[in-house]
């Protein structure tokens, strides 16, 4: 029987993709693959699964939704049909084995954590990728972590850091100028942490940033007093959020990440 495997994902499914190809590498069998991805509605998903279920063949998905409605759709139509559904959190091998009737070619079996944790970190970091520096704020409602603070502070590079481990983080930026996203006070505002520094700490930064990229330093964007601005505007949105505050003038990437992941799992 032919054997059909899908990739279902309402983001890109960069690591989802290849956990599946990886682990269909490990079956001396023949099968086609087709790829859906950034799926947006249960309608999107409705017509995905429609086509999927329209012939006979032994059928996998394999998926990577962030939205609960997404999966709860999927799952009830897996339970439904004679398709199974694999996700980050139901991997395993021997699983996928019993449905297919056939056993991984010997010495290629690996650790289901290790392999899903590795794959479940490209998701992440594609996750972190699609909603840096505000550029969707859907993301809000799926995120593990939620990063927000004034240009500069860091949110970028600590963002991809937890990333790189497995959280799915998504950061915003505060600024003066523009509106502060609605979607921020409608999630726990546990998962929130907001970056602050010291105002001359933060001008040096600005400094230099503009020095690399040959534009002048006499701008609003390294006055002293508009940074002073700023700060209080964001601190301000923090304490109304009632997020956790953290102070990162002299810390490392690596200890405010220690700090934000002991706090996420404290939560846990």
């Amino acid at each position: 029987m032919e054997i059909l495997v899908y990739i279902i994902s309402d983001a890109d499914g960069v690591g989802i993709s290849r956990l599946a190809s990886n682990t269909m590498q490990k079956f001396d069998i023949d099968y086609k693959e087709k790829t859906f991805t950034n799926i947006r509605t249960n309608d999107d998903l409705s017509t995905i699964l429609y086509q999927i279920n329209t012939n006979n063949s032994q059928k996998i998905i394999f998926n990577s939704l962030n939205d609960p409605d997404h999966n709860k759709f999927l799952n009830d139509f897996s339970n439904k049909t004679d398709i199974l559904s694999i996700d980050y959190t139901s991997y395993s091998l021997n699983k996928i084995s019993d449905f297919l009737g056939v056993e991984p070619v010997e010495g290629l079996a690996e650790d289901d954590y290790r392999i899903v944790h590795h794959y479940k970190r490209l998701d992440a970091l594609d996750f972190a990728i699609k909603y840096d520096d505000g550029r969707d704020f859907k993301g809000l409602k799926y995120c593990d972590i939620c990063i927000i603070g004034v240009s500069r502070s860091s949110k970028t590079p600590l963002s991809v850091y937890l990333a790189s481990i497995g959280y799915k983080v998504i950061n915003v930026p505060i600024l003066l100028e523009s509106r502060v996203p609605r979607e921020l006070f409608e999630i726990d505002s546990k998962k929130i942490f907001g970056l602050t520094l010291d105002k001359n700490r933060l001008q040096k930064i600005r400094k230099e940033r503009l020095k690399s990229i040959n534009l002048s330093s006499n701008s609003n964007y390294s006055d002293i007093g508009h940074i002073e601005k700023e700060l209080d505007f964001a601190n301000k949105l923090m304490e109304d959020l009632d997020c956790q505050i953290i102070d990162v003038t002299y810390k490392s990437i690596e200890e405010i990440s220690e700090y934000i992941i002991s706090s996420i799992e404290n939560i846990n």
